[in-house]
């Protein structure tokens, strides 16, 4: 039987970085219906137990020399074989209901896109809520759901054929995804944001490597929005020093709403912060059009460990499943 849907999972280096998620596949309720297509450098690092895969009804292997998260993606969109296709990562562990309840969503023929609500999987410091409310914040429970211009990206889920129609563009498109959302959006194109299936997102938690993240990806971002919207150019560059503030201003209410007032007020110093950053780096895509190395992005995405604080960790893969079995992750913080 057909797989119901391919879920695309990409590593820099060994099928190691790639188990705890894969440890959330398997206790998927339709993990039977799952085709999974593991993109890595060469086959050795693809070479991944076979107990470690069994329940799933495909498992596909696409090994390539790659330096973009992007090409990477697009080449295991490429490899699929059903009809809807679902991103996640290292760092990001579904619930069990995830992709049950995505796959009830498309059977809407309206629907292109779907995106999970996503929660702090480590939230006991200030830097991860920083993050987390920067990246996620929009998707939370806090975010708003129904049809939306842009959904969570690196874990939601697309009909195949929607990302085979921008054919070799697919590799820049899964790059940068909000520019991907926009442009379908703009072409009438039904996304929405649910509230039901939920992935768990860990984030960095050490200062400076929540600087560099906010400093890497919004220049990227910059540089391909200019590229597409060359007319708009001079416009959003005389307008960055606004970014800071418009994403303030929007974040605040998510943040009040995610972690009441006193905690907000604890954790704005660190959100101003690198809002500050990351609109400077904005502002500097849209003046030299020019992104952030794509090597240093890539190399950001991965081993999301090495940015944890003290007293942070990325769960094992029998604590997800036990937590998976119970329900038993609670979005708390000690700030």
């Amino acid at each position: 039987m057909k797989p119901r849907m391919s879920v695309v999972l990409v590593t820099p280096d060994n099928w190691q970085n790639m188990q705890r998620t894969l440890a959330a596949l398997r206790a998927q309720t339709v993990a039977s219906q799952l085709e999974v297509v593991l993109v890595g450098p060469n086959e050795s690092a693809l070479d991944v137990p076979p107990s470690l895969i069994a329940p799933f009804a495909a498992v596909h292997k696409v090994a390539f020399e790659y330096r973009a998260m992007g090409h990477a993606a697009a080449q295991g969109v490429r490899a699929a074989t059903s009809d809807l296709v679902l991103f996640t990562e290292d760092h990001c562990y579904p619930m069990p209901d995830l992709a049950s309840a995505m796959l009830v969503c498309f059977e809407d023929p309206s629907v292109i896109a779907v995106g999970p609500t996503v929660v702090n999987g480590n939230p006991r410091s200030l830097t991860s809520w920083t993050q987390f409310i920067m990246e996620y914040g929009a998707y939370s429970r806090a975010g708003v759901k129904g049809q939306a211009r842009q959904i969570p990206g690196h874990n939601s889920a697309y009909r195949r054929s929607a990302l085979l129609h921008y054919a070799e563009a697919l590799d820049e498109q899964l790059e940068v995804e909000t520019l991907m959302h926009w442009d379908m959006a703009d072409r009438g194109m039904k996304l929405i944001n649910v509230g039901a299936p939920v992935t768990r997102h860990f984030n960095a938690s050490k200062g400076w490597a929540c600087l560099s993240f906010s400093w890497i990806f919004p220049r990227t971002f910059a540089a391909r929005r200019v590229a597409c919207q060359p007319k708009d150019r001079a416009k959003l560059a005389l307008l960055w020093p606004l970014i800071p503030i418009l994403r303030f201003a929007r974040l605040w209410s998510v943040a009040i709403q995610l972690l009441g007032l006193r905690r907000t007020l604890l954790v704005s110093p660190s959100l101003i912060a690198n809002l500050i950053v990351s609109g400077a780096s904005e502002g500097l895509g849209y003046l030299t059009k020019t992104g952030a190395s794509d090597v240093a992005a890539f190399d950001l995405e991965f081993h999301r460990e090495r940015f944890f604080a003290v007293g942070d960790a990325l769960p094992e893969p029998d604590e997800l499943r036990a937590m998976a079995a119970t329900d038993s992750f609670t979005e708390t913080t000690t700030v």
